[in-house]
Parts: C-alpha cells; structure tokens; sequence
C-alpha cells in the first residue's frame, strides 16, 4: 500500500470515528458521554387459556457487570404486534414482573402463545433503551 493510499485509509478511520463520536454525543445531549448500556432477561411465562391471564411475566435488568438496576419502568407487551398487556417497575434485584395480568380483548390467546410476550425499557437520561423476549406456555 502506498503512503498515499495509507494517509487516506486513516483519515477515513478518523472521520468515521469523529462521526459516531458526535452521534453519540449529540444523542446524549452533547455532554461528552453515552447512555449506560443494560443487559436484560426475559423469564417464560404462562397463559390461562380459559380465564385469558398471563402470569409469571418477569423480566431483570442488570448493568453489564451483573449490579441490578433499580426503579425502572417496564412495559410488557405481546412480541410481534406490542399489545399492551401491563407495566412494572424494577425492584432493588433489578426484577419488574406482572403477576397476573388480563389478555386484552381482541387478542386471541393463539398469539400470546405463539409470539410470546417483550420485556421494554425506553431509556431514560443514563440508560440504553433494552428489550427482552420470551415465551408464554400453558400451565
């Protein structure tokens, strides 16, 4: 490779880096920092069929080195068309869980089954938004 072809190389490699730098910033409010990513599970539920309840829907954020994240709000919804189905917040062991929650009218309890069901944090001033998925069985 020529001195030339290197010299463009790099300066390429800077200006990419420059710009998700910025990106990150300026999605951060230009305060020189990015959000805190989170991990997040997702535990398998169930579904009564017969009384339309979901239950045990579960869900635990956690930073990426495993300390738990308090005080996060949690919506659960069915995966694939986001009906609604209950929000939670998370606890001091980083959990949010639905207990029993009612299937909406107009879902068919086929796809709560067949889709399962999504965990989702929006994000807020210092974490990622992060979603997680699972399944919902009959008990």
């Amino acid at each position: 490779m020529t001195a030339h072809r290197c010299a463009a190389v790099l300066a390429g490699a800077l200006l990419t880096t420059g710009v998700f730098a910025s990106a990150a910033q300026a999605a951060d409010g230009g305060r020189g920092h990015e959000k805190t990513r989170l991990n997040a599970t997702a535990y398998y539920g169930s579904l009564d069929p017969l009384a339309r309840q979901t239950h045990g829907l579960k869900a635990r954020f956690v930073k990426t080195d495993g300390t738990p994240v308090e005080g996060l709000p949690v919506k659960f919804t069915v995966s694939g068309e986001k009906t609604f189905l209950c929000n939670a917040t998370t606890d001091s062991d980083g959990y949010a869980e639905c207990k029993n929650s009612p299937l909406p009218l107009g879902v068919p309890t086929v796809k709560a089954l067949l889709y399962g069901y999504d965990a989702t944090f929006e994000g807020n001033a210092h974490y990622a938004p992060v979603n997680a998925h699972n399944s919902i069985g009959v008990p």
